[in-house]
């Protein structure tokens, strides 16, 4: 089956990097959150493995669902109905194919329902999505807006909005 992570091994140079380190100890305040959450790195190495994880998932998704779709996407288009502007139907799949893999909110603290991810890796599911189909993957990266929020909002705003990006809304 084709993943466009592990068929792409330039994708995963920058893991190796050598402030990878250091980005990860940032992002992890020191690994805070591991007695909190489940799913939190214990350190640098278990944070490393998360990582290839949700870029191998990403990989999957991107391989077979977003690329196949994309001709469809391009054939169909966004088209106004009602006075609304409409996604083509296989962009929607292709939010759903994301939303389910847990691939929203990718950059937001655990507290919030996000992955906690560093913008690094941010970047490289988005060469994957971008590289599968560039119009989906600015779509997609949208979710990055929600950074302005919680680097500036209230804590009011954070908990209202925050997670419903984490969820994919």
């Amino acid at each position: 089956m084709a993943n466009y992570y592990s068929d792409h091994p330039e994708i995963g140079f920058y893991l190796n990097h050598p402030l990878m380190k250091r980005i990860v100890e940032l992002k992890e305040k020191g690994f805070a959150d591991k007695d909190k959450y489940e799913d939190a790195p214990v350190d640098f190495n278990d944070a490393i493995e998360n990582y290839k994880q949700i870029l191998d998932i990403t990989g999957d998704v991107t391989a077979n669902i977003i690329e196949p779709n994309s001709e469809d996407v391009d054939l169909e288009g966004p088209h106004l109905e009602n006075g609304r502007m409409i996604y083509a139907s296989k962009t929607y799949e292709n939010l759903d194919a994301t939303r389910k893999a847990g691939l929203h909110g990718v950059s937001m603290p655990r507290r919030y329902g996000g992955l906690n991810l560093p913008n690094v890796i941010f970047s490289m599911l988005s060469e994957m999505i971008s590289a599968a189909d560039a119009g989906f993957q600015n779509i997609w990266s949208l979710q990055s807006c929600i950074d302005t929020l919680y680097e500036f909002g209230s804590e009011e705003q954070r908990q209202r909005y925050i997670p419903r990006v984490c969820q994919g809304e």
